[in-house]
């Protein structure tokens, strides 16, 4: 069954609107806003943390919000067979949500300008609604989301996207999220809050190349906007700023033939099935490799990533002061993707990645997914690692996106997209493989096919 696709060119034409009046200036918005509220981050030993105990796992007294618990891992995937980590579950489907109206006949999207603990950039733009079950039922007992109501059954407007998707398969256990945009009529009056604006999605655009400006939580609803309407058509008005943007415009607009589709589909069904994955939950205590003090939960080689406490004071949010744990990971992680016109289109190479929380084991991911934590040398990184030194002259994205603010900490990656020249020969493992932009969206939007790292690359690629 082919995804419905909906709004395509009107998500195109907003794409090619760079200025609006309702925001004349939207760096200036996230500025503005970022000095309207005070914050204060500081890190504190985890037994400093009010209503959390370190036992057999790291959890609040009451149960809420998630857990941080131990995780045993075992699988033929990659270079290393098993190892143990902490890793953050939270069972609960929060909702991503971007309300979406037409101005002047043009697609804008309300977007929040929201302060996250975790982010280098304290504020960046953020879906309309960005929340969780226990925040946006108010057990934090603050105040209520605003907007929820547009995203909730029975007072939804019209849908045109509508998808459980995975979060990070390294941090979070079987992690989803309902990514939605919902449009609201034209002559329906929106209240706008203080710290949320109307965008294009031209502007959006641009505050994607700066770097972290838009947060991983939106990259991943905007990522589920289709620019072709799947019969391969192009709209008259697309004049994009360069032969790169037009290039993606094409790849956007080339999509599944019914036997490609199925021939994808067959080659990732026997990837899922070709590896083994063995994942168990354990006390904190049995991790081996692992110290779990009053201090911080740590690997001993000073690898893969820290669980860190977290004291935060912000005027901005629904609660104004509150503790938490957070993933801090080792820094110089980087995603990219290597993208080549094949057959006069332009095709980026995706592998099937096995990644221990994700709950159906394996998803497209990029190219090259990096995360130097996870590596004891060079003979343990992934394949194809040496693109990302490639050329300047290759390079069409380089910019730096933060993770989730909202549990983790300092996590900044580096965003890469490198074109390699057409009578450039790259040999990729089997585990491989190309695909356009149209045929990468279109799995998008069947759901727990394509992995949060690709999805945030995709939306920087507008």
């Amino acid at each position: 069954m082919q995804p419905e696709v909906n709004g395509a060119d009107d998500f195109l034409a907003s794409a090619l609107v760079s200025k609006s009046p309702l925001t004349p200036d939207a760096g200036a918005f996230l500025m503005e806003r970022e000095e309207s509220a005070s914050y204060d981050v500081e890190r504190v030993p985890l037994a400093a943390l009010p209503n959390w105990h370190l036992g057999d796992r790291l959890t609040r007294s009451d149960g809420k919000f998630f857990t941080v618990e131990g995780l045993s891992v075992r699988t033929d995937f990659g270079p290393l067979a098993q190892w143990s980590q902490p890793i953050i579950v939270q069972p609960e489907i929060g909702i991503l949500g971007i309300i979406v109206k037409r101005f002047d006949g043009v697609l804008h999207f309300l977007m929040q300008a929201k302060m996250e603990p975790g982010n280098t950039a304290f504020v960046q733009y953020a879906a309309t609604v960005q929340a969780t079950q226990s925040n946006y039922r108010r057990v934090h007992g603050g105040r209520a989301t605003p907007y929820l109501e547009y995203f909730l059954e029975g007072t939804r407007r019209r849908v045109l996207f509508d998808q459980l998707l995975s979060e990070h398969g390294f941090w979070y256990l079987n992690k989803r999220n309902r990514n939605m945009i919902v449009e609201v009529p034209e002559d329906e009056d929106v209240t706008v809050e203080d710290d949320f604006t109307w965008l294009t999605l031209g502007q959006l655009r641009h505050q994607l190349q700066l770097g972290n400006r838009v947060n991983m939580n939106a990259r991943t609803v905007l990522s589920g906007i289709a620019y072709g309407n799947g019969d391969g058509t192009r709209p008259s008005y697309a004049e994009q700023p360069d032969a790169f943007h037009a290039d993606l415009l094409a790849s956007h607009h080339t999509p599944f033939t019914d036997t490609h589709l199925a021939a994808t589909l067959t080659w990732l069904f026997d990837q899922k099935a070709t590896y083994s994955l063995d994942v168990r939950r354990t006390s904190l205590a049995d991790m081996d490799e692992w110290i779990c003090d009053d201090d911080s939960i740590r690997h001993r080689d000073g690898r893969i990533f820290d669980i860190i406490g977290m004291s935060v004071k912000a005027t901005s949010r629904e609660v104004g002061t509150w503790y938490q744990p957070m993933l801090e990971p080792r820094p110089d992680n980087a995603v990219a993707l290597i993208c080549q016109r094949r057959g006069g289109v332009l095709h980026f190479l995706l592998q099937a990645t096995v990644q221990p929380g994700l709950t159906d084991r394996l998803e497209l991911g990029p190219t090259i997914q990096f995360s130097p934590g996870y590596h004891r040398g060079p003979q343990d990184f992934p394949p194809l690692t040496p693109y990302l030194d490639a050329p300047a002259s290759w390079t069409r994205l380089d910019t730096i996106q933060s993770e989730d603010g909202g549990r983790f900490s300092q996590a900044d990656t580096r965003h890469l997209v490198v074109e390699i020249p057409e009578d450039h020969t790259l040999e990729a493992p089997e585990n491989y493989r190309w695909l356009t932009l149209g045929q990468l969206g279109h799995l998008t939007r069947f759901g727990y096919h394509v992995n949060v790292e690709a999805r945030s690359l995709a939306a920087c690629l507008l």
